[in-house]
């Protein structure tokens, strides 16, 4: 299965009403990015959410699944958000928020200098 552009279109009308987003297609997906930080992947029409070390236990504890690409068993980073929140405005803009928060986090300058210019001044390197 691959992205649909009606799903692709619904999620991002719908996220466009919490955050400033933009998308980029990559292989079967779509990565999508809050001010150039990606923070969320489309795969196969479902909605996943970068995690880090401190928010995992927040998606754990709602039971959402992590991305397991090709049915293989390791530890992802990206954890499927429920299509449900995508119409409760309040509920997506908090999990936007950790999401985002959790993609600066996992950024190092170090290990990637173009990301520097993008990341909000108070963070910088």
């Amino acid at each position: 299965m691959s992205l649909s552009n009606r799903y692709l279109d619904h999620v991002i009308a719908r996220l466009s009403r919490v955050a400033e987003v933009a998308y980029r297609r990559i292989f079967n997906g779509a990565a999508i990015y809050h001010h150039g930080v990606q923070f969320a992947l489309i795969v196969n029409d479902r909605l996943y959410f970068r995690a880090d070390d401190c928010s995992r236990p927040l998606y754990q504890q709602q039971a959402m699944q992590t991305l397991q690409p090709r049915g293989v068993a390791l530890q992802s980073d990206f954890y499927h958000l429920p299509d449900h929140l995508l119409d409760e405005p309040n509920e997506l803009r908090h999990w936007v928020r950790i999401a985002v928060d959790a993609s600066i986090a996992t950024y190092s300058a170090d290990e990637d200098s173009n990301i520097v210019s993008l990341l909000p001044r108070r963070v910088r390197a």
